[in-house]
């Protein structure tokens, strides 16, 4: 029963904070802006003005994809590069979104204005939500060392690449459990990144600690939690596949329609972290 109470407080508090649901889809944007732009330029500079280029812009043309990899290693450097810049530029904006909107749900000062509270949380906690992020590495280590034992346990098991239907089932079960792997870190850096902004702690490390001891203590319920609010967001995911598909982007009003509809699922990806993060705080004082 605790667990719906905690379902539907990550439910309110994503509902009644528009202007964080707002800044978040504003970052989004941005980044994605950001590397649509540095990709583009890429594309130009590998491919230039050669006929492959307008095949592309008529229609998608896998030759233009082959000319653009072997086209030179300078270009493809420079996209490697562009590559790893926006990776650890996201890692930076993520740790800073973490901190305001945590500092946002913890902030009882009503009267202060969203803009100053959201900003000075990314402010305060990035020193600490920045270590937090070293740290995990204790956490991504031995859930990579877990990983590579199940894929060999799997290898051993089937060693007869020629049943094809046993091998997709085996695939499908290497996904499914990376993937248990990467959200269960997730979640329990979620709990640590609460615990330090709930109790404005600077003992990084005692809070990651202390989430891993508590989602294993209550592990089966921080799961159904963590996987409960995780369906809302494949719902808001096959809605938006389901009416991007019905849409024949052959007009301005339909082009401009599924630009919408991108933008709402978008947002709601920041609606739903801002309920993980309520429901999971919530879930500390209640499972």
């Amino acid at each position: 029963m605790n667990i719906f109470k905690c379902f539907g407080k990550g439910i309110k508090e994503a509902t009644l904070r528009p202007k964080m649901v707002f800044f978040l889809w504003l970052f989004n944007v941005l980044f994605a802006a950001l590397t649509y732009f540095l990709f583009a330029a890429a594309f130009g500079g590998a491919l230039g003005t050669s006929a492959i280029v307008r095949d592309l812009v008529r229609k998608a043309d896998m030759n233009a994809v082959i000319e653009f990899l072997t086209s030179g290693g300078v270009v493809l450097g420079e996209l490697a590069t562009a590559v790893i810049i926006l990776s650890v530029l996201y890692v930076f904006m993520s740790i800073f979104l973490y901190g305001g909107i945590l500092h946002s749900l913890v902030h009882k000062n009503d009267q202060e204005r969203f803009a100053s509270v959201f900003f000075a949380g990314g402010g305060k906690f990035y020193g600490r939500f920045f270590r937090l992020t070293l740290y995990s590495l204790v956490l991504w280590i031995p859930a990579g060392v877990i990983f590579v034992i199940f894929d060999n346990l799997l290898k051993a098991i089937h060693k007869d690449p020629s049943h094809e239907q046993l091998t997709v089932i085996f695939k499908i079960g290497e996904v499914l459990f990376a993937l248990f792997l990467i959200f269960l870190v997730k979640m329990i850096m979620d709990y640590a990144r609460i615990k330090i902004a709930g109790q404005d702690s600077r003992e990084v490390f005692r809070a990651l600690l202390g989430s891993v001891k508590f989602v294993f203590g209550k592990l089966g319920r921080t799961l159904v939690l963590y996987y409960f609010l995780g369906l809302i967001g494949w719902t808001a995911f096959l809605i938006y596949k389901v009416l991007d598909a019905t849409f024949v982007q052959s007009s301005m009003g339909t082009i401009l329609l599924g630009f919408f509809w991108a933008q709402v699922f978008i947002a709601s990806r920041g609606w739903l972290k801002i309920a993980y993060l309520a429901a999971q705080g919530k879930a500390i004082d209640l499972i």
